[in-house]
């Protein structure tokens, strides 16, 4: 355990360092973003933890990004903008709860996915708060030093994914995780033991959803400009559940790791290489992940650990 806890020390060093080396903008950028999409899979995974399969995780990062974006430009300072974010995520998490909590399986996935596109919907035609389908522009960057203005954001999201995976490593081992785990594996019998599972759907959506929101309220002040189609898109659904299958959603690096794997491999090798083509790396991955690796990469590792000598 010291040895791995040496190796993540060693990594966010390195992470940390890597601006101060004069790493290109463009690199900082797609790292910053990697960082994002890791949060996702990582939030994802907090509702995957108790049996909870989200389509429509586009509900809560939309939200946080029109959140944090109209904070930002009536004045709001970033930092709490991106905290209004996160508590526009979780109420949108506990709402969304709430609409679904008779359900489970593929009516839930499906429900989560119809909340999306209510999202994108509200935001298009409530256009004198949201501007409709110009959507929302001049969102101020992340205050940062002139001579990296990447470096702000990159850093930012550096530490909302530390701040994702100490709270996903949190939740495994406490009270919130063991109710969840008792509900994904027999909600009955786990209400006859006193574990009321409406409740603890309502926790893990909640915190997937505050999570989530987080990040759509970075993304808004990196790229600087929020729209329907953009921040409510099914992208910001299907690639944490990609991303999060293929690392193992049950396990607390797994779900992170695959997702800044897949992002860099597509946007440094087949972006360039099969432009046309780039998006069926996260398709293959799913497959993969489906057919040979049920419980990830993730699973994989913890099951050989646990059948060496």
């Amino acid at each position: 355990m010291s040895g791995k806890r040496s190796g993540l020390v060693a990594v966010t060093a390195l992470l940390v360092l890597l601006p101060a080396v004069g790493l290109p903008p463009y690199y900082l950028h797609l790292l910053a973003t990697a960082f994002v999409l890791a949060t996702l899979a990582s939030a994802w995974s907090v509702l995957a933890w108790g049996g909870q399969i989200s389509f429509g995780q586009a509900t809560f990062f939309g939200v946080g990004a029109y959140a944090a974006a109209l904070a930002a430009i009536h004045g709001v300072a970033s930092w709490a903008a991106l905290a209004l974010g996160a508590a526009a995520g979780a109420a949108a998490g506990a709402l969304v709860s709430v609409a679904a909590l008779r359900l489970h399986g593929a009516p839930l996935a499906l429900a989560t996915l119809a909340c999306a596109e209510i999202g994108r919907g509200i935001a298009l035609n409530w256009e004198w708060l949201t501007g409709g389908g110009a959507g929302i522009v001049g969102i101020p960057a992340l205050p940062g030093p002139a001579s990296s203005p990447r470096a702000a954001a990159y850093y930012v999201a550096l530490l909302l994914l530390i701040i994702t995976l100490s709270v996903f490593s949190w939740m495994t081992g406490s009270r919130l995780g063991l109710a969840l785990a008792a509900v994904r594996e027999d909600s009955e019998r786990a209400s006859l033991l006193g574990v009321n599972p409406s409740t603890w759907k309502l926790a893990a959506f909640t915190l997937s959803g505050g999570l989530t929101g987080a990040a759509g309220g970075l993304y808004a002040h990196m790229v600087r400009v929020v729209e329907p189609d953009l921040v409510f898109s099914s992208w910001y659904s299907l690639a944490p559940l990609i991303m999060a299958t293929l690392g193992g959603p049950r396990t607390v690096l797994g779900p992170a790791a695959a997702a800044i794997g897949l992002y860099l491999a597509n946007e440094l090798v087949l972006q360039p290489v099969v432009p046309a083509l780039h998006q069926v790396g996260y398709a293959l991955a799913l497959i993969a992940a489906v057919l040979f690796l049920p419980g990830g990469l993730g699973g994989l590792v913890v099951r050989r650990r646990r059948a060496a000598p």
